[in-house]
Protein backbone atom coordinates (compact mmCIF):
# COMPACT_ATOMS: atom_id res chain seq x y z
CA UNK A 1 0.00 0.00 0.00
CA UNK A 2 1.24 3.45 -0.86
CA UNK A 3 2.11 5.30 2.38
CA UNK A 4 1.16 8.66 0.87
CA UNK A 5 -2.35 7.36 0.23
CA UNK A 6 -2.54 5.72 3.66
CA UNK A 7 -1.48 8.89 5.47
CA UNK A 8 -3.99 10.94 3.47
CA UNK A 9 -6.80 8.64 4.59
CA UNK A 10 -6.09 9.46 8.24
CA UNK A 11 -8.11 12.51 9.12
CA UNK A 12 -7.44 14.83 12.05
CA UNK A 13 -10.25 16.39 14.08
CA UNK A 14 -9.43 19.76 12.54
CA UNK A 15 -9.71 18.32 9.03
CA UNK A 16 -13.01 16.67 9.92
CA UNK A 17 -14.45 19.92 11.29
CA UNK A 18 -13.23 21.82 8.22
CA UNK A 19 -14.85 19.18 5.98
CA UNK A 20 -18.16 19.58 7.81
CA UNK A 21 -17.96 23.36 7.39
CA UNK A 22 -17.11 22.89 3.70
CA UNK A 23 -20.13 20.65 3.19
CA UNK A 24 -22.53 23.14 4.81
CA UNK A 25 -20.97 26.40 3.56
CA UNK A 26 -22.44 28.55 6.38
CA UNK A 27 -22.63 32.32 5.91
CA UNK A 28 -22.81 32.81 9.69
CA UNK A 29 -21.16 30.61 12.31
CA UNK A 30 -21.56 30.62 16.09
CA UNK A 31 -18.89 29.04 18.29
CA UNK A 32 -19.58 28.27 21.94
CA UNK A 33 -16.27 27.36 23.51
CA UNK A 34 -14.19 28.35 26.49
CA UNK A 35 -11.25 28.73 24.12
CA UNK A 36 -10.97 29.99 20.54
CA UNK A 37 -11.73 27.46 17.79
CA UNK A 38 -8.95 28.13 15.25
CA UNK A 39 -10.49 25.95 12.53
CA UNK A 40 -13.70 27.98 12.67
CA UNK A 41 -11.78 31.27 12.62
CA UNK A 42 -9.65 30.25 9.63
CA UNK A 43 -12.62 28.84 7.75
CA UNK A 44 -14.62 32.05 8.28
CA UNK A 45 -11.67 34.21 7.22
CA UNK A 46 -11.27 32.19 4.01
CA UNK A 47 -14.99 31.99 3.14
CA UNK A 48 -16.41 35.42 3.99
CA UNK A 49 -18.42 33.95 6.86
CA UNK A 50 -19.53 35.95 9.89
CA UNK A 51 -18.14 34.45 13.11
CA UNK A 52 -19.89 34.97 16.43
CA UNK A 53 -18.04 33.62 19.47
CA UNK A 54 -19.22 32.99 23.00
CA UNK A 55 -16.45 32.19 25.47
CA UNK A 56 -18.20 31.85 28.82
CA UNK A 57 -18.55 29.01 31.31
CA UNK A 58 -22.27 29.89 31.42
CA UNK A 59 -23.13 30.82 27.81
CA UNK A 60 -26.90 31.10 28.29
CA UNK A 61 -27.03 34.83 29.01
CA UNK A 62 -25.00 35.71 25.92
CA UNK A 63 -27.10 33.36 23.77
CA UNK A 64 -30.14 35.55 24.46
CA UNK A 65 -28.56 38.26 22.31
CA UNK A 66 -27.58 35.93 19.45
CA UNK A 67 -29.78 35.85 16.38
CA UNK A 68 -30.29 32.79 14.21
CA UNK A 69 -27.13 31.51 12.47
CA UNK A 70 -26.44 29.01 9.70
CA UNK A 71 -24.36 26.72 11.92
CA UNK A 72 -23.12 26.40 15.50
CA UNK A 73 -20.00 24.68 16.83
CA UNK A 74 -19.75 23.70 20.49
CA UNK A 75 -16.21 22.75 21.50
CA UNK A 76 -14.32 22.71 24.79
CA UNK A 77 -17.54 23.57 26.61
CA UNK A 78 -19.61 20.49 27.44
CA UNK A 79 -16.72 18.94 29.37
CA UNK A 80 -17.18 21.60 32.06
CA UNK A 81 -20.98 21.59 32.29
CA UNK A 82 -23.25 19.12 34.00
CA UNK A 83 -25.23 16.99 31.58
CA UNK A 84 -28.52 18.78 32.23
CA UNK A 85 -27.01 22.15 31.31
CA UNK A 86 -25.18 20.63 28.33
CA UNK A 87 -28.41 19.14 26.99
CA UNK A 88 -30.14 22.48 27.55
CA UNK A 89 -27.38 24.26 25.62
CA UNK A 90 -27.49 21.87 22.66
CA UNK A 91 -31.30 21.90 22.67
CA UNK A 92 -31.42 25.69 22.76
CA UNK A 93 -28.98 25.95 19.88
CA UNK A 94 -30.77 23.26 17.86
CA UNK A 95 -34.28 24.60 18.47
CA UNK A 96 -33.80 28.37 18.42
CA UNK A 97 -30.49 29.36 16.91
CA UNK A 98 -29.59 27.03 14.03
CA UNK A 99 -30.58 24.08 11.87
CA UNK A 100 -27.02 22.67 11.82
CA UNK A 101 -24.74 22.06 14.77
CA UNK A 102 -21.44 20.35 15.56
CA UNK A 103 -20.39 19.20 19.04
CA UNK A 104 -16.73 18.45 19.72
CA UNK A 105 -16.41 16.49 22.95
CA UNK A 106 -13.35 15.25 24.83
CA UNK A 107 -14.69 12.77 27.39
CA UNK A 108 -11.46 12.39 29.35
CA UNK A 109 -11.31 16.12 30.06
CA UNK A 110 -14.61 15.94 31.91
CA UNK A 111 -14.62 14.81 35.53
CA UNK A 112 -16.07 11.30 35.83
CA UNK A 113 -19.41 12.52 37.22
CA UNK A 114 -19.86 15.00 34.34
CA UNK A 115 -19.00 12.64 31.47
CA UNK A 116 -21.60 12.10 28.81
CA UNK A 117 -22.35 8.57 27.68
CA UNK A 118 -21.91 7.89 23.97
CA UNK A 119 -25.67 7.62 23.47
CA UNK A 120 -26.24 11.00 25.16
CA UNK A 121 -25.47 12.80 21.91
CA UNK A 122 -27.36 10.25 19.83
CA UNK A 123 -30.43 10.76 22.04
CA UNK A 124 -30.41 14.44 21.04
CA UNK A 125 -30.58 13.50 17.36
CA UNK A 126 -26.87 13.87 16.70
CA UNK A 127 -24.88 11.69 14.36
CA UNK A 128 -21.37 10.52 15.18
CA UNK A 129 -18.94 12.04 12.69
CA UNK A 130 -15.73 10.66 14.09
CA UNK A 131 -13.79 9.33 17.05
CA UNK A 132 -10.15 10.33 17.40
CA UNK A 133 -7.67 8.87 19.88
CA UNK A 134 -4.00 9.67 20.21
CA UNK A 135 -1.50 9.60 23.10
CA UNK A 136 -4.17 8.82 25.69
CA UNK A 137 -6.43 11.64 24.50
CA UNK A 138 -9.86 11.12 22.96
CA UNK A 139 -12.08 13.42 20.98
CA UNK A 140 -15.51 12.76 19.49
CA UNK A 141 -17.30 14.85 16.90
CA UNK A 142 -21.08 14.77 16.58
CA UNK A 143 -23.29 16.70 14.19
CA UNK A 144 -26.93 17.59 13.93
CA UNK A 145 -28.63 18.77 10.76
CA UNK A 146 -32.36 19.32 10.64
CA UNK A 147 -32.45 18.56 6.91
CA UNK A 148 -31.31 14.97 7.35
CA UNK A 149 -32.30 14.32 10.97
CA UNK A 150 -35.65 12.72 10.21
CA UNK A 151 -35.14 10.77 7.02
CA UNK A 152 -38.08 10.00 4.75
CA UNK A 153 -39.41 6.51 5.32
CA UNK A 154 -40.67 4.52 2.37
CA UNK A 155 -43.42 2.88 4.38
CA UNK A 156 -44.98 6.19 5.46
CA UNK A 157 -47.36 6.61 2.53
CA UNK A 158 -50.87 5.40 1.64
CA UNK A 159 -49.64 2.28 -0.16
CA UNK A 160 -48.62 0.63 3.12
CA UNK A 161 -51.64 1.57 5.22
CA UNK A 162 -54.54 -0.78 5.94
CA UNK A 163 -57.04 1.52 4.24
CA UNK A 164 -55.11 3.61 1.73
CA UNK A 165 -58.34 5.11 0.37
CA UNK A 166 -58.72 6.95 3.70
CA UNK A 167 -55.27 8.58 3.51
CA UNK A 168 -55.62 12.29 4.19
CA UNK A 169 -59.42 12.14 4.73
CA UNK A 170 -59.63 11.69 8.47
CA UNK A 171 -57.91 13.09 11.50
CA UNK A 172 -57.82 10.68 14.37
Amino acid sequence: MNTAIASKAIETPQEKLAAILDSHQPRSLLTVSLNPVPVAQHWCDDHDCELISIQELDPFKQLDAVRRVDMAVVADQLEYMNRKDGEALLGLLRNLHTDSMVAVYQPRLAPEKLRWPHNGFLALGCREEGHFAQDGRELDIYSYDLDDYNFRRQWNNPRFWANPEHWGKYWW
